[in-house]
């Protein structure tokens, strides 16, 4: 009886830790096909607006200290806010949906069919609930991953980009931040592949 006793805390334990990890990965995938849909509506915004970036909050001003946790959350809430409404508002103009009260209204399919826990209609969360950041750049007091190689068909070193806190919910680490351009498509292979 004690050996079917240890057996089944043994294998009840894997199916806990088993299960933890298939949530954490589809939680992982998740975010990043947020972030891949999100750079798709920027090359989209980006195109019809002459490839003027969308108005936004920074989530921390350009030579600014880097602030504490709470005011970056703050400004990830007010930035996620208003790059949703700039992409969806842009939907609505290339589409000829000027109503956003409109039954055909098209930019709505835009994250449409995200979880509500992920998309409220005016912000877009990962899958851990954070805000996703639009950056328009890099920002060395964050410390972003390294940019892709453009010559390969990946961004460029300045492009823009979303990114998001990750399962630690902290904007200022990047050990488990995710980025939009680790999602884009590889179009050719590294020269050193080649």
């Amino acid at each position: 009886m004690m050996t079917t006793v240890a057996v089944l805390i043994i294998v009840l334990g894997l199916m806990v830790s088993l299960a933890r990890f298939v949530r954490d990965r589809s939680a992982n995938t998740l975010s990043r096909e947020v972030l891949a849909q999100l750079s798709l509506q920027l090359d989209a915004y980006l195109a019809h607006n002459h490839d003027q970036l969308p108005v936004v909050t920074p989530l921390v001003e350009d030579g600014a200290p880097l602030p504490d946790e709470e005011t970056l959350a703050r400004n990830a809430r007010k930035n996620n806010q208003e790059i949703v409404a700039a992409l969806k508002n842009d939907a609505r103009t290339r589409l000829g949906t000027t109503n956003p009260s409109s039954k055909n209204d098209q930019s709505e399919n835009l994250f449409g069919r995200l979880p509500v826990a992920m998309y409220n209609n005016a912000s877009l969360h990962d899958a851990w609930g954070n805000p996703i950041v639009f950056m328009a750049g890099m920002h060395p007091q964050i410390g972003m991953a390294p940019q892709r190689n453009p010559q390969v068909g990946q961004a460029p070193k300045d492009a823009p980009f979303f990114f998001s806190a990750g399962p630690d919910q902290k904007y200022h680490t990047r050990d488990d931040n995710l980025y939009s351009y680790e999602s884009l498509p590889v179009n050719a292979p590294p020269e050193d592949a080649r």
